[in-house]
């Protein structure tokens, strides 16, 4: 029986008992972008010049744009759930469907990547719903939308005669940088469904991948200078402005023409799709909630509506109207349901800003400025909050990068509240992201190092102590412990090298466990003492077989864990036997 040490011996930590019971170079890097709104691919073929990296094309089916780089992340299923169609086509069937009442023998899924935003705990299990609110898994739509990027890749080799093995492929998924843990751990288990073996991934952080982009040769517009021409000891801001989120990120460039983090990415939910809500908002104002709520009924102009706003609000320039269609559909529930035409609406609504014209709804530019000042000023103020922080003295470079960085409006706001520094906008600052994702695939160890997003520790117990909390107190074999303790491994804002490993020594809690539970977890403050303080959240499950019991308590596992990359591994040695497992840290599991 294991006797309780000393108060001056080290502590030592005792796991929970649980139940009994790449290669260094690859022929092609493949990047697949998954965007909120939009989403695509791109590759580059070893022994060819880093920048020569080919976009996949899509037929948008407009006859004014006929071709786009990127394709609306929208995904039409059959009724037995296989895949119909993704992106334009996708919309298009989807909206002829709508027209005459057969959408309802198909699934259709729209902009689902915020799901993975919004949620707290995620599961392999949970579930999202289609367009008429029937559930699926969660975990199928984003697979069969990584299958279909993944398909269409390879429909272009085969066009450009392109025959590499499928395991020389290296792909590189991006993902947000404000993410979780297990929102990541969600997008590889998609990957891997979508079969994308687990050795030939890597996950690529947005606003790091536009860094890399930039970095090494990129062009730009808005800018006086590239960032590729300045010295290492450069800081340089990353705004990516996507459709779904907005997030910020500062990098330094060293002297070995890598970089590391000296910020951790911030933001939040500030996308481009707020200036749609905010236009949404006025419509339902000016025309009624009624007819808006039908009009999202009919689903086909619902999504021509959707197109016109987000073709419109990436024209918009400072001190011009924003004009939309109005839609016969939408003219017609006016008169339908309130027995009045949309001019007269319009003209009773009480927004001396809105004016209306035959076929058209007109903002007046102060309203259109009171629409993107909802977006614009929630990141300028993240934006001014890191610029004045002590430590990122010397940032003279902030990139723009994302689909709202087409936006005229947006640019030159940014120009004239930041006019003392460079802002520099990729001459395609849609595609940063993506290609910057293939430099990334390049180069893994382009980033050196990076800021730890929350104190990461595991859930611990110790010999009961004067001081500890008599709810924690719990007696093993005639043992008492304090349970819960939150065991740090890493703190919050710490610069954690990429491939640095901290190594934990945990001893079994009772002579008869043959096995133990790890429980993983996340705190927003810097030193928490239990994992039950608030801040707190379980993020996963480690499970270590010990199945030779002769050490008793004396037992103990090593556990490694690597941070700084973009994903977080671990594996455990067992002391006693010397047995070495890589496991897998559960992040999509049950925590209990």
């Amino acid at each position: 029986m294991y006797q309780a040490q000393a108060a001056v011996q080290p502590k030592r930590i005792f796991g929970h008992p649980g139940d009994d019971g790449s290669k260094e170079e690859w022929s092609i890097v493949v990047a697949l972008d998954f965007g909120t709104t939009y989403s695509g691919y791109a590759f580059w073929k070893k022994d060819t010049d880093p920048l020569d990296i080919t976009s996949g094309k899509w037929n948008t089916g407009s006859k004014n744009v006929l071709e786009s780089l990127k394709t609306p992340t929208s995904l039409l299923l059959s009724k037995e759930n296989e895949v119909i169609e993704f992106g334009f086509e996708a919309e298009k069937i989807f909206k002829e469907l709508a027209e005459d009442g057969s959408d309802k023998e198909y699934r259709f899924f729209r902009q689902f990547k915020m799901l993975l935003h919004d949620r707290k705990s995620f599961n392999t299990d949970m579930l999202i719903e289609d367009h008429q609110h029937n559930p699926i898994k969660a975990l199928d739509v984003f697979s069969l939308s990584i299958q279909y990027l993944k398909d269409e890749c390879f429909e272009l080799f085969q066009k450009k005669h392109i025959n590499i093995p499928n395991d020389e492929i290296l792909w590189i998924l991006t993902v947000p940088a404000i993410w979780d843990q297990s929102a990541k751990e969600f997008m590889r288990k998609a990957a891997e469904q979508a079969e994308i073996p687990s050795e030939q991934l890597k996950l690529a952080l947005e606003p790091e991948a536009a860094a890399i982009y930039v970095v090494k040769g990129a062009k730009t517009t808005f800018g006086k200078e590239s960032v590729t021409t300045v010295k290492p000891g450069t800081k340089i801001m990353v705004a990516d402005l996507g459709g779904g989120t907005a997030v910020i990120t500062v990098l330094e460039l060293n002297e070995d023409k890598t970089m590391k983090q000296l910020h951790r990415s911030f933001g939040l939910a500030w996308g481009g799709n707020l200036i749609n809500e905010k236009i949404w908002k006025i419509m339902t104002n000016v025309f009624g909630e009624e007819i808006i709520d039908e009009f999202k009924k009919l689903t086909s102009d619902f999504l021509d509506m959707e197109s016109i706003i987000e073709l419109r609000k990436r024209d918009i320039s400072t001190g011009s109207k924003l004009q939309l269609q109005i839609l016969p559909s939408l003219a017609d529930l006016c008169k339908t349901i309130k027995g009045k035409g949309y001019k007269q609406l319009v003209t009773e609504s009480g927004y001396t800003n809105v004016k209306v014209r035959t076929g058209k709804i007109i903002f007046e530019p102060d309203l259109v400025e009171e629409i993107f000042d909802l977006t614009l000023t929630k990141v300028y103020t993240i934006v001014e909050k890191v610029l004045h922080n002590q430590n990122m003295k010397g940032i003279k470079d902030i990139i723009l990068v994302g689909g709202f960085a087409h936006a005229d409006f947006i640019v030159r706001q940014f120009k004239e509240k930041l006019s003392g520094y460079n802002v520099i906008i990729p001459t395609d600052p849609v595609l940063a992201v993506l290609k910057g994702a293939v430099m990334f695939g390049q180069d893994i160890d382009i980033i050196s190092s990076r800021i730890t997003a929350h104190t990461y520790g595991f859930d611990a117990m110790r010999h009961f102590r004067d001081g500890d909390l008599k709810s924690k107190k719990r007696k093993i074999d005639n043992t008492i412990y304090c349970v819960d303790l939150f065991e740090k491994v890493v703190a919050i804002g710490e610069s954690v090298d990429v491939g640095k490993t901290f190594e934990k020594e945990v001893f079994a809690s009772s002579k008869e466990m043959k096995s133990m539970v790890l429980k993983f977890y996340q705190s927003e403050i810097k030193n928490p003492t239990y994992v039950t303080d608030p801040g707190c959240q379980c993020i996963g499950k480690l499970s270590v077989e010990m199945p030779d019991l002769s050490g008793g308590t004396e037992r103990s596992v090593m556990v490694s864990i690597k941070f700084g990359e973009t994903e977080i591994t671990v594996c455990s040695v067992d002391k006693t036997t010397g047995k070495k497992q890589e496991t897998v840290l559960d992040l999509l599991g049950d925590t209990k």
